[in-house]
């Protein structure tokens, strides 16, 4: 139990790290730096899917991204990192979706293949 909690907490630490990069460099040559932001997104939600085929790690470290976003949006002493423009509003709906594609996404279940095959026959 304390294992699996340390794991929510790892995976959402790693989120916090890949929402930092993201929302920091979303500007950094637009829209290029959107789209790369982005597409980090995607690649770190599919492999949280694919690594842990959980759902509640995939949402802890999704959390994560959207929490770092979050922060560096609320304007921290007056200095807003996600303004309120077309960039900003990208950045923050497409985390969003990302995060609704990738814990909505079916578990597939791996067919032994052969084996599977030869075992369907055998029960007919």
């Amino acid at each position: 139990m304390l294992a699996r909690i340390a794991g929510y907490v790892g995976v959402f630490v790693a989120g916090l790290f890949v929402g930092l990069i993201t929302t920091l460099q979303h500007r950094s040559f637009a829209p290029g730096g959107l789209l790369l932001g982005l597409g980090m997104v995607v690649a770190f939600a599919i492999g949280l899917r694919l690594v842990s085929r959980s759902r509640a790690v995939t949402f802890s470290g999704l959390l994560g991204v959207l929490t770092a976003q979050l922060l560096l949006a609320s304007g921290i002493r007056n200095s807003f990192v996600v303004t309120a423009d077309p960039l900003g509003y990208a950045l923050t709906l497409g985390v969003v979706i990302i995060a609704v594609v990738a814990l909505g996404w079916p578990d597939v279940q791996r067919r032994a293949g052969y084996d599977g095959e030869q075992e369907k026959d055998i029960k007919e």
